[in-house]
Formats: structure tokens, C-alpha cells, sequence
């Protein structure tokens, strides 16, 4: 998941605050996965990992719709 939010929002089509949001939300996200695979007991609720990740990639998809939606007009 975290390889493809950031393949798809390093487009230049997309602002700068989304492709860094994205960014953000990938980075906590693999990490997240890097201690589920050290072992460490990850809930999707636990703090602040991967909890953490979970605004900046609601603020991805915001973004993503904002940009869909303004190209149509």
C-alpha cells in the first residue's frame, strides 16, 4: 500500500501539500508494517502507529477527489 499511494501521488497533476501528505502517510505506513514484521503487536488502533497515518492519507484522498472533481469543469 505504501509503494503504490506514493507511485500514484508523485504525479505532477497533483498539488504539492497532496503529494506530501501522501508521502507522510506511506512512510508511517511502511514502518508500521516494519514492526508488525519485527514482531511487535499492531493494532490499526494503536498508538501512534499506525493510527498516525490514517489523517494524512484521508487528506491523500481528499486531495485526489479535489483535483478529479476541479478537472471536470
Amino acid at each position: 500500500m505504501a509503494a503504490g499511494l506514493v507511485m500514484v501521488s508523485a504525479q505532477a497533476a497533483f498539488a504539492l501539500w497532496m503529494r506530501l501528505t501522501a508521502f507522510v502517510a506511506a512512510v508511517l505506513f511502511a514502518f508500521s508494517v516494519l514492526m508488525i514484521l519485527w514482531g511487535a503487536p499492531l493494532l490499526p488502533t494503536s498508538s501512534p502507529l499506525p493510527a498516525l497515518g490514517y489523517p494524512f492519507l484521508v487528506l491523500t484522498f481528499i486531495g485526489w477527489i479535489w483535483t478529479l472533481l476541479r478537472a471536470e469543469r
